[in-house]
């Protein structure tokens, strides 16, 4: 197959630095996770390379290099979410800060989901036979920002 320099796809970089890590968001619409590769190797002494291809719909080709004594290469991740790839890069004078699993937080999020929807319940129950129905107008949109608020936490939009 013979491939047109139009066919080359250079995606939108962001890289944010922060004190603990520095994060690169890439904008890869288009694609999907299955079409995206993500690879670090070694290039010269004391660097290594961050390799993204993908192959489909366009082809894209992106590195970027970055300093093996700056950032800790056993802790780089690189995250894929509708169409956005984020890659962190902790370094290596950071604090190793443990995370639970997004699993996990589904979880406890559904938990929590369901335990708050049983005491809404039975407060609106309770409200509404009181005939305080203002109440329970005002207590139902509460607890909607509250779930949008632990959602957004969560999954970080």
């Amino acid at each position: 197959m013979e491939v047109v320099k139009e066919d080359y796809f250079e995606p939108c970089c962001r890289w944010k630095k922060g004190k603990d890590s520095d994060s690169i968001d890439i904008d890869l619409d288009g694609f999907e996770i299955k079409d995206v590769k993500v690879r670090l190797t070694a290039a010269k002494k004391h660097r290594y390379e961050i390799s993204i291809t993908a192959e489909c719909p366009k082809l894209l080709r992106k590195k970027i290099e970055i300093p093996d004594d700056y950032y800790n290469l056993e802790q780089i991740r690189a995250f894929f979410l509708n169409g956005n790839l984020n890659l962190q890069l902790p370094k290596k004078d950071a604090k190793l800060e443990i995370s639970m699993p997004r699993l996990e937080i589904k979880e406890t999020l559904q938990e929590f989901t369901q335990d708050l929807e049983n005491k809404i319940d039975s407060a609106v129950e309770y409200l509404a036979s009181k005939g305080k129905i203002a109440a329970v107008g005002v207590m139902l949109m509460a607890t909607g920002l509250l779930a949008y608020k632990y959602y957004t936490e969560c999954y970080g939009f």
